[in-house]
């Protein structure tokens, strides 16, 4: 299923003119596909809609906002945020949250709301730790990234129900019956745009608060976590189901006898039908990575609907727009 991403020549052919034809797009004409998504819609949050109406969701990394290898001067935050806030056809943003760059980070988005940007028009989505390995390193984690008013959590590596329940018990404030300490949330509440007041009451798990504003979604990258798909992706706080296929791309792999590193592409392909097959039959977004048109075409066909670039260049730029396009958008 995902041994080659190679299309035949027509559908390259064809899907080459629907690029070009979307390359004269101007981002008054593309804009905004948050603001899009919120149109009749009472959430903060553009990808609740988006969910709800079964249409693609795809996401990008953003403009780095710390200084390139061998660099020694820390990048423009003004202008790194102004071109985030410019490119509107993104329905999230894609973060390398670490707290030892947290301050540069809330930096940026100190910069982006002074841009005119917002959780809005730009959530940010940002992995945590492996909960199984580190439980209480996951629960600060998800409460700092929260804080700094992160919207999507990305759960790494998840292989039962039980973690999906700990990461839930971390994300709701105790008021909703979580543990989530409420104070220490200013930063959340001034990019999201709201009262502190209003932000305790929409930070909660989106659907199991119809109201929530925050997305709860886990990666599935190992043989246990395949095998127990089912159970997870059943769990009511799930919105989203991805392949970590890197990750799993190892797990079913191994070195032959010249040393070379042989994937068993069988029981990878399998591993994968299982997750999708699970993530559709509990009416999940299902994710994959892609990182050009025609990974976005081809896993779209398969019936997956979500996707994270997770390079920042034209590539990811017209898989979107291939994206938006085959969606309807």
């Amino acid at each position: 299923m995902r041994s080659t991403y190679m299309r035949s020549t027509f559908l390259l052919a064809l899907m080459g003119l629907t690029l070009a034809a979307c390359a004269d797009t101007t981002a008054e004409d593309g804009a905004s596909g948050m603001a899009e998504a919120a149109a009749g819609s009472d959430h903060l949050n553009p990808m609740i809609s988006l969910i709800e109406q079964g249409q693609p969701v795809m996401g990008v990394i953003h403009p780095s906002y710390l200084p390139g290898r061998g660099e020694t001067e820390a990048p423009d935050l003004q202008a790194r945020a102004q071109e985030l806030v410019a490119y509107q056809d993104d329905d999230f943003v894609m973060n390398n949250y670490s707290p030892r760059t947290a301050e540069q980070y809330r930096a940026f988005m100190e910069a982006i709301v002074a841009a005119g940007g917002s959780a809005a028009t730009h959530p940010f989505l940002a992995k945590i730790p492996i909960i199984h390995d580190d439980p209480a390193g996951a629960t600060q984690r998800m409460v700092d990234q929260l804080n700094d008013g992160q919207v999507v959590v990305a759960m790494q590596e998840v292989e039962s129900a039980e973690e999906v329940e700990q990461a839930v018990q971390a994300m709701r404030f105790t008021s909703q019956g979580g543990t989530r300490p409420e104070m220490g949330f200013e930063r959340a509440a001034a990019y999201w745009g709201i009262s502190e007041d209003e932000y305790l009451e929409k930070a909660d798990v989106w659907p199991l608060n119809p109201d929530g504003e925050l997305l709860l979604t886990v990666i599935v990258e190992s043989r246990d976590g395949a095998a127990n798909a089912r159970e997870i992706a059943a769990m009511d706080a799930v919105s989203v189901v991805i392949v970590g296929a890197g990750t799993m791309g190892g797990v079913f792999s191994s070195r032959n006898e010249a040393g070379e590193r042989v994937r068993d592409q069988e029981g990878f392909d399998a591993a994968v039908k299982q997750i999708l097959d699970a993530c559709k039959e509990f009416g999940k977004s299902c994710g994959y990575p892609a990182n050009n048109p025609a990974e976005v075409e081809e896993l779209m066909a398969e019936g997956w609907d979500f996707f994270i670039m997770q390079r920042r260049n034209q590539d990811a730029f017209d898989a979107i727009a291939t994206g938006r396009q085959l969606g309807g958008r």
